[in-house]
């Protein structure tokens, strides 16, 4: 009897060993000194270098924005090229904390996959890129042609529910990342390509040869959540990346912005204190440095000045916020008070 109740202890001891290991927490990060975060290279949409180096694109913001949050600072990060079909192996192998961009979210992924959602970054229009044809003047009129598309991504589903709705006949063709299918549309070995907005635009914005004639297609595939993911095995990183975001949504909500951060300080509304770290106790829980809210409002902005800045009004893109406005603003972007 005695020897059945210390095995039962030991196998107790050692579960809860594994799960301290699996649930790294920002251990790994804060150990390494820097942020690694995932997202697609392959176009300048979700982060670049300009020419003197530095790192511009909503990726490269929320990267910072991370990179402040651990270390006080927005120079720890290092952001790498990780394509669609590369993101489970990317972050179990801790290449990559965190996934953004262009990463999958479907239901099979999430069931066996190593990674989990931590938070939405932003919603997306899926679309059409279609070689130019100046008497189309619907979908109609493409009916039956091929079409590149990622293999195993919610891009495909989508596109297939679409096809199926309109009857358009059109043929898939699988590819297994962004750029294998870029290059092939390019080559025209299919007439369109279905993806992120935010992706195709890109592509748009990167062609050098000016005699292949491209657009976007006006149709709508779908609207999704773009998330930023993490290790499912690591609860407090997931938790911390939500909540991180959560500052910048409600940072906008109570109008915080990159110009009157100091003006809120003296505040008596509990939450903002908690925000900004006049109550420190709170971003401590999370191992985050108690006043880097402040820090990244003043040097980047709130949700709203990131989003604006880098896919909105101010950048190339010009992608109107709509679904990306708070709620109250009729968007999506929900917020919650930091208590």
């Amino acid at each position: 009897m005695k020897q059945k109740f210390w095995f039962l202890c030991f196998l107790s001891c050692l579960f809860a060993a594994n799960a301290q290991a699996a649930d790294a927490g920002l251990r790994f990060i804060k150990t390494r000194g820097e942020v690694l975060c995932g997202t697609d290279l392959s176009a300048k949409t979700f982060a670049y270098q300009d020419e003197a180096g530095y790192w511009r694109g909503i990726d490269a913001d929320l990267c910072r924005i991370f990179s402040t949050a651990v270390f006080g600072r927005a120079d720890r990060f290092k952001l790498v090229d990780v394509k669609a079909n590369q993101v489970n192996a990317a972050i179990a192998n801790n290449k990559i904390d965190i996934m953004l961009g262009n990463a999958p979210a479907t239901a099979s992924s999430d069931i066996s996959g190593k990674t989990t959602q931590a938070e939405i970054i932003y919603y997306v229009r899926q679309m059409f890129l279609a070689h130019k044809n100046p008497t189309a003047t619907s979908m109609e009129d493409f009916k039956g042609q091929k079409v590149c598309v990622i293999s195993g991504t919610d891009d495909y589903y989508n596109f297939q529910d679409f096809n199926d709705k309109y009857k358009l006949d059109l043929r898939p063709l699988f590819f297994k990342n962004s750029v294998d299918a870029k290059n092939a549309f390019l080559l025209k070995r299919c007439d369109l390509f279905t993806g992120n907005e935010l992706f195709l635009k890109g592509i748009i914005d990167n062609m050098s040869d000016t005699s292949v004639e491209i657009e976007i297609l006006p149709e709508v595939i779908a609207e999704k959540p773009v998330y930023a993911q993490v290790l499912k095995d690591n609860q407090k990183l997931r938790t911390a990346v939500k909540w991180v975001v959560n500052a910048l949504t409600l940072a906008e909500k109570k109008g915080i912005t990159s110009k009157n951060v100091d003006i809120f300080i003296g505040l008596k509304d509990g939450s903002v204190k908690n925000l900004l770290g006049v109550n420190p106790d709170l971003w401590s829980k999370f191992e985050l440095n108690p006043t880097w809210v402040r820090t990244a409002l003043t040097e980047l902005g709130n949700y709203g000045e990131i989003y604006e800045r880098n896919l909105g009004a101010l950048s190339p893109l010009k992608i109107e916020r709509g679904k990306n406005n708070l709620i109250e603003n009729g968007g999506l972007i929900n917020t919650q008070s930091f208590y």
